[in-house]
């Protein structure tokens, strides 16, 4: 998958396309629908959230290869980490980010509809229901 060269001389919507983080520090344009076919280490992309469901909030999620970082550009959301004693709610408001580290089962809860800045590990990220065992 490669980027045409003229593309990247275009303004793009990063709710709508995801910039793929390439060795070498090169940058590559893909659109959110391929994201599973991304072979790099980080992407980053914008997500609208409406509720819950919009944001993986019906399943736990976690990422063995690397820190996530999560910045709320409009409305809020409570970023819920299964910790191993309980669950741990920290509530992230519109202009704050969070990073959560590598290997922490997360999900989202919406407060607030709006959008959701990410920047995440590419691959191999895990999901589990929520009424799985921990």
């Amino acid at each position: 998958m490669k980027t045409d060269p003229t593309q990247m001389l275009k303004p793009f919507s990063l709710t709508r396309t995801l910039a793929v983080l390439q060795p070498g520090s090169a940058l590559q344009l893909v659109p959110f629908s391929e994201r599973g076919r991304v072979k790099s280490d980080w992407i980053i992309g914008i997500r609208a959230f409406s509720d819950s469901t919009s944001v993986h909030g019906s399943h736990w999620e976690r990422h063995p290869r690397g820190d996530e970082m999560l910045t709320v550009l409009q409305g809020c959301i409570d970023v819920v980490l299964d910790t191993p004693l309980e669950e741990t709610r920290l509530h992230v408001d519109a202009g704050h980010s969070l990073v959560v580290p590598q290997g922490c089962w997360h999900r989202l809860e919406v407060v607030q509809p709006g959008q959701l800045l990410f920047v995440t590990p590419a691959t191999d990220s895990e999901h589990r229901q929520r009424d799985s065992e921990r």
